[in-house]
């Protein structure tokens, strides 16, 4: 998926030295809102077996990571995804930014970007963000694209903001 300045793809075990390298210098700026991003969701697997995971899920139709890349994909800017584990007709999209990427539209690019290629199949219906609500420049994200605040969700051992949008407002919104 591209956009003015970046592209989204999917990961590749290839792009371990990359991602290791954004990932050490943005631990301070990741850590409070996104631990899982550092260590992993499934602790002791190296990076490159986390990226062929990734690509297996993929290719499984499971779930749908994706490396943010500048456009030549020499530098990482961050991550995204649509996680399909909030039930049937539904998507959740998850992002995180390199440090040295934020505030310059990069999350609600992707995150528009995602929430079109989640309605494409005709079945999804909703697609949801979920936010720590200290995190106010995260928050803003879902804002900016018009989702509405649908309350709150205990979730990685914290309570996260539920921010959705339905797929007659993404359409109305776009026409």
């Amino acid at each position: 998926l591209e956009a003015s300045g970046f592209v989204l793809r999917a990961w590749s075990p290839a792009d371990a030295p990359l991602l290791e390298a954004t990932l050490a210098a943005s631990d301070a700026h990741l850590r409070p809102w996104t631990p899982w991003v550092i260590t992993g969701k499934v602790p002791g697997l190296t990076l490159e077996e986390r990226l062929a995971r990734h690509a297996e899920d993929w290719q499984a139709g499971r779930e749908w990571i994706y490396g943010i890349f500048t456009s030549d994909e020499r530098e990482l800017l961050g991550g995204c995804g649509l996680h399909p584990r909030i039930g049937p007709g539904a998507v959740e999209i998850g992002y995180w930014l390199a440090e040295r990427a934020t505030g310059r539209g990069v999350a609600t690019a992707a995150a528009s970007l995602l929430t079109s290629t989640a309605f494409g199949p005709p079945h999804m219906e909703r697609v949801e963000i979920r936010v720590e609500p200290r995190n106010v420049r995260s928050a803003m994200v879902p804002q900016r694209l018009g989702f509405a605040h649908a309350g709150q969700v205990e979730a990685h051992g914290t309570t996260l903001d539920v921010w959705a949008m339905a797929r007659e407002r993404w359409a109305a919104g776009r026409a």
